[in-house]
């Protein structure tokens, strides 16, 4: 009955005795990954995401010069929140926290490694555009839904 017990406590054992990453590890990270550089590239495609959602949105539809302005208000609002929410100075202590409690410090050395190499580079010079491709996909697959939500609740207000 104790080699029953045992089995679980060896298996966990190099968990135990994994090294907690250092800050030093996670700054040479997001450094290598150039982290900021990323979120800073990020904010214009999320608005730019936002915009043309919207402009999808209200394509087709009559609106007064008042209603414009006041959805432009809107607009803008927004993107002055997502700005603020998507800065490097608000995000960066959530990537330290996230990377440090995510990774052991030897994950921390080999992704360091990785993202310190040639190809690790490409990688990300390429994850902008991997990310805009991404978000006008889900995008694609959204605006239809959304359209569908408006009409339904048109047509449920028409019904009352």
């Amino acid at each position: 009955m104790k080699s029953m017990f045992r089995v679980p406590t060896l298996l966990a054992a190099p968990l135990a005795f994994a090294q907690q990453a250092t800050q030093a590890q996670v700054d040479r990270l997001l450094e290598v990954m150039r982290a900021q550089e990323t979120v800073d590239t990020m904010l214009p495609q999320v608005q730019a995401s936002q915009q043309q959602m919207v402009a999808q949105l209200t394509a087709g539809q009559q609106m007064s010069e008042a209603d414009r302005a006041k959805l432009d208000a809107v607009i803008a609002k927004s993107n002055e929140r997502i700005a603020e929410t998507l800065s490097w100075e608000t995000l960066e202590p959530l990537y330290r926290d996230i990377y440090a409690r995510t990774f052991t410090g030897e994950d921390m050395d080999a992704m360091i490694e990785f993202y310190g190499s040639p190809a690790g580079q490409k990688l990300l010079d390429k994850m902008p555009q991997l990310m805009q491709n991404t978000m006008t996909a889900v995008q694609q697959l959204i605006v239809p839904m959304l359209q569908q939500l408006e009409q339904d609740l048109r047509e449920q207000a028409a019904a009352e």
